[in-house]
């Protein structure tokens, strides 16, 4: 058994997104190297044998010099303070699509105990307690000729790992990755799990087991660094083996709210199923009011919006909204006409007075008052 192993991929340092900016840089590129060194953290403190990283390190084959000096740090950071041998593939983000392009991955090349893969090899290492760990390393391959290469374990090693970084499927699990993912030429990694210690794949974002009762795992990525951030709500980290088991460790990442109006106003029940300007803006000033939003990722999501009154809204709620969160969207989804026929239809079962309350919820109390005491029923002189 190896003693320890740490699994992780898909850091994308150099990735930015958003328009939040700290000192003249990018708050979300801050974001990801901020993640990668408490990554570092958790890898100093477990002082494993083996960190096995399974590619798109980068966020792209150019990233930026902090990028670079953050990768080259957390490097160094791990030969220093533990004496663990670190495996790199490269991944899709980060690969040459020229022989003349070098990816920044190598960088780190030169330092001990390191060793990075830019094609496909075995890495063979003795361990601390003398046994042979064979690493079998497929990086992507942008430049890929028609070679096929066999998915062999190391007869002669104690230990058989293997380290990827692709787009695979498993038949022991058939539905734990999107259909979309699993293309007809993916590897079925559950036939080769019983034949290697620890199967570390990288590619996927989110933690993903793909055969129980073995290590055969993507560990996910380290911060939320997909296009569409929406889609990764899960928790971030990496992946500890010890002993025959795994675990996943959560990695502290910057807060993502994803909500609905009704999310923010719980005591408000919505008979039409429609959300109006009223609903919006007192969805608006509950975030506002609410400490998860400072400096966090935040987007209110308005199903069947009417389009007559989107400049009902009061955008200066959601311009300070704006100026407090690192980022805020507003994603108003409009109604068809359909939808808000149907809704016209209920609501002219709703008494007057009610639906006039609605229809003021959002304006000044006095104003409020004054037109809703022409529609109370008044007694006889």
């Amino acid at each position: 058994m190896i003693v320890k192993a740490i699994i992780t991929s898909d850091w994308h340092l150099g990735k930015r997104q958003f328009a939040a900016t700290e000192g003249g840089r990018n708050r979300r590129e801050m974001d990801i190297e901020a993640a990668a060194s408490r990554a570092v953290d958790i890898i100093v403190e477990t002082q494993p044998d083996l960190v096995l990283i399974g590619g798109d390190t980068f966020d792209s084959v150019r990233p930026s010099m902090h990028a670079i000096c953050a990768w080259r740090e957390c490097v160094r950071r791990i030969v220093r303070a533990s004496p663990a041998e670190i495996i790199v593939v490269l991944g899709n983000h980060e690969a040459g699509r020229t022989s003349e392009t070098l990816s920044p991955v190598v960088v780190v090349q030169g330092e001990p105990r390191v060793h990075v893969a830019t094609t496909p090899r075995r890495i063979r290492i003795r361990l601390r307690d003398g046994t042979l760990a064979s690493i079998a390393c497929f990086p992507f391959l942008a430049l890929a000729r028609e070679e096929t290469y066999a998915l062999e374990p190391d007869p002669e090693a104690d230990h058989d790992v293997l380290l990827m970084h692709a787009a695979v499927k498993s038949s022991a699990e058939p539905g734990v990755l999107p259909y979309f993912y699993q293309g007809p030429t993916s590897i079925d990694v559950s036939r080769e799990a019983h034949r290697f210690d620890v199967v570390g794949l990288g590619d996927y974002h989110t933690y993903t087991e793909l055969v129980p009762g073995r290590c055969v795992v993507y560990p996910g990525s380290i911060e939320r660094t997909s296009s569409d951030i929406w889609h990764e709500p899960e928790p971030k980290g990496l992946v500890v083996y010890e002993d025959g088991a795994h675990r996943f460790v959560e990695i502290e990442t910057r807060p993502v709210l994803d909500v609905e109006p009704r999310d923010c106003t719980p005591d408000y029940l919505d008979p039409t199923q429609l959300y109006g300007f009223a609903e919006v803006n007192a969805a608006v000033q509950g975030l506002l009011d609410a400490s998860t939003t400072k400096d966090a990722i935040v987007r209110l999501v308005a199903e069947n919006f009417p389009r007559q009154d989107r400049d009902r809204i009061d955008w200066s709620l959601v311009r300070e909204l704006k100026h407090r969160a690192l980022h805020f969207e507003l994603t108003l989804r409009l109604a068809s006409a359909d939808d808000i026929d149907q809704v016209d239809r209920r609501l002219h079962a709703t008494p007057l007075i009610d639906q006039a309350r609605q229809f003021l919820a959002a304006d000044p109390e006095p104003v409020r008052d004054c037109a809703l005491s022409y529609l109370e029923p008044r007694e006889a002189a």
